[in-house]
């Protein structure tokens, strides 16, 4: 009986099994703070030393156009942890709450909670979520209770003799974490350091559990203070390092968009202040720039301890590696230092995904617009733990890892993946709050009023167009909160609406000194073609596609107005466009945009109703598909009637 039972065992043993084989995904994912993507191989860069970085990028996904949807930290990191953007989060800046406190995504499942209901392990250290934002890193919604989460910290290590920055006067920024300086001393006394010890001990532990796992860490530099251990600052000591070929304030720019934040030598505490039309000294640029590049490079060799126990545990071929950054970093470029703009290099980020079961995507680049409120979707579909509950904001890119060539995947409201859109609330650092400032002089004299105002940024392949608009809350009308912009201020009202435009054609994203960004062309009217096209995409995306969770949907939206008390059929008298008499109430005249919009009609249909009311030559049909609050709308006004030229084209006034 005994051999018998032995010769069975050993003939099923050699039948392949019926049950399918474990095709999920570990995820170990890797946020670095303020992290820019300037790695010496991955995105063609010549001076930071980031061996780690280029051999996982020679094996992942390289996105090279990847975005944030906010550039700082908290707003960006409520948006990819939960998959929403801004305006649905309602987090724009450190100061705030979060989607948890503020009402807005008490349910809402988050990225590592995902995992979690799926049966993944999830185990999270340093900074994921903004630290207090949600409070206690969202546990235990968020993390499996299997060990402690690692808790976050920027400063456990100080510079010798540090001095505290010394009082200034004026306008600007500087904290007691804007500080650079190289530290002798064990390694262990580091921040980052600990984190790595903690990661590579959650994996070890998670490498004996049955089912799968979600590792985050988020790792303190290259955030300020730049407190690096000695032998990294010294490994840059015969590199040249270059400062930024621009490094006067861009011609042109809109006065709400520059941000003033400064630095302070810790050994005396003095303060560098850029000014409007006066950058910080050369030296202490290049200074900074080396501690910036030292403190990447100590992440980059802390990742590299990390990775190197994947290795050891034979778990590499079961694990999607992924690394990028919260938001972009300046250093010097056009006299801004930090982030917390809708300029280029705040809001560009690295994003590398090494997808072990998509062999196609490996040590590929992808030039298709990836923003990090599609991580979320993304690893949900390459881990295969099955679609996301919620609705999110992002999409899944997971096509891409099987065609990185691709350049749309579909996406109604990404415009199908061709842009990225970013949104930063306005300044009010250059004294220029209401012009723009040229040669280091504002453009309009009345700019010492300090309305609240919201840029919004498009980027497409070939430009970034970025509007600055006043919010509707300065009409003092308490019910309406500080973030509702006013679509429909114009170049001339107070407060006035503000545009730029930045030329990116021909920009592979390699030159970090891309010409392009060093001056607004906005202001040349040869522009207005492309202005007019890109107000319209940003006007879509941020009135129509994005508020649509808004809790107080206030201001008027001209391109969508409420549903027409009457039929659109036959022409409505003088040509006015139709309202119901509630809209007017307290808006006196109305401006609208010359087109008429129809959703489910075909062209043909569209332009032949144009033709039924008269207006087939002033007529323009646009096709805006199923987006909520368009579908079927029909728009009648008056095409002869108080015409006038503005920076949206012709608008006709309505008297209500």
């Amino acid at each position: 009986m005994a051999a018998l039972e032995l010769a069975t065992a050993a003939i099923l043993a050699a039948v392949p099994s019926s049950r399918p084989l474990d095709t999920r995904f570990n995820v170990l994912y890797f946020i670095a703070d303020d992290l820019r993507p300037e790695f010496l191989a991955s995105y063609g860069q010549k001076v930071m030393i980031t061996p780690t970085l280029d051999k996982l990028a020679s094996e992942a996904l390289v996105f090279d156009k990847g975005y944030c949807s906010v550039a700082v930290c908290s707003p960006s990191r409520n948006s990819f942890m939960s998959g929403r953007r801004p305006f649905h989060t309602l987090i724009f800046d450190n100061s705030g709450t979060d989607f948890r406190e503020n009402g807005q995504g008490v349910n809402w499942t988050t990225m590592p909670e995902h995992f979690k209901l799926n049966n993944w392990t999830t185990l999270g250290g340093g900074k994921t979520f903004h630290p207090g934002h949600p409070a206690n890193w969202d546990q235990p919604r968020s993390w499996s209770q299997d060990r402690p989460y690692y808790p976050f910290s920027y400063t456990i290590t100080k510079c010798p003799n540090s001095k505290g920055p010394k009082p200034i006067n004026g306008s600007g920024q500087c904290s007691g974490i804007d500080t650079w300086c190289p530290i002798p001393g064990p390694e262990s006394q580091f921040y980052d350091d600990g984190l790595a010890n903690d990661t590579i001990a959650r994996i070890r532990y998670a490498a004996g559990l049955d089912n799968p796992w979600f590792i985050q860490s988020g790792f303190a530099r290259p955030h300020a203070p730049w407190h690096v251990p000695q032998r990294f600052w010294d490994l840059y000591d015969d590199v040249e390092i270059p400062l930024a070929t621009y490094r006067e304030t861009i011609q042109g720019m809109a006065g709400q968009a520059w941000h003033q934040q400064g630095f302070y030598n810790s050994t005396d505490g003095q303060v560098y202040m850029p000014e409007i039309n006066a950058p910080i000294p050369d030296d202490v640029q290049r200074s900074v720039r080396r501690a910036y590049y030292a403190s990447v490079t100590w992440v980059d060799y802390q990742i590299g301890r990390v990775l190197a126990v994947l290795d050891e545990l034979n778990l590499t071929e079961k694990t999607i590696v992924l690394l990028h950054g919260d938001h972009g970093w300046q250093l010097g470029e056009h006299n801004d230092f930090h982030k917390q703009t809708n300029f280029e290099l705040a809001t560009r980020i690295p994003l590398i995904i090494k997808a072990p079961g998509k062999p196609a995507s490996h040590g590929k680049h992808a030039s298709i617009f990836a923003e990090l409120v599609d991580v979320y979707p993304t690893l949900a579909a390459l881990a295969n733990t099955g679609t996301p509950k919620d609705s999110l904001d992002g999409i899944s890119l997971e096509a891409v890892f099987d065609d990185p060539t691709l350049t749309t995947i579909p996406s109604p409201d990404t415009l199908n993946k061709t842009v990225a859109f970013t949104q930063y609330p306005g300044q009010t650092f250059s004294g220029c709050n209401y012009g723009y400032v040229v040669n280091g002089q504002c453009s309009n004299p009345n700019s010492t009023a300090t309305a609240k105002y919201m840029g919004f940024s498009v980027r497409t392949h070939d430009f970034r167009y970025t509007v600055w608009l006043p919010s509707l809350f300065n009409q003092n009308d308490p019910s309406i909160p500080a973030i509702v912009p006013d679509w429909n201020a114009t170049n001339t009202s107070t407060p006035p609406r503000l545009v730029e435009l930045y030329d990116h054609r021909g920009d592979d994203g390699t030159n970090f000194d891309w010409p392009g960004n060093d001056r607004n062309i906005a202001l040349d009217p040869e522009n207005d073609a492309v202005i007019d096209s890109m107000h319209q995409i940003a006007y879509t995306f941020f009135q129509h596609v994005m508020p649509a969770a808004h809790p107080v949907p206030h201001g008027p939206t001209p391109p969508t107005p409420p549903a027409p008390p009457v039929p659109c059929t036959g022409s409505p008298g003088a040509g006015w466009r139709i309202y119901p008499k509630s809209f007017c109430a307290g808006r006196g005249e109305k401006t609208v945009p010359r087109y008429f919009y129809h959703g489910s009609e075909d062209l043909a249909a569209c332009q032949a109703k144009c033709a039924g009311f008269g207006r087939a030559t002033e007529c323009k049909c646009l096709d805006y598909g199923n987006i909520p609050g368009y579908a079927g709308a029909c728009h009648l006004q008056n095409e002869t009637t108080n015409l006038k030229k503005s920076g949206d084209g012709l608008t006709a006034y309505i008297p209500c």
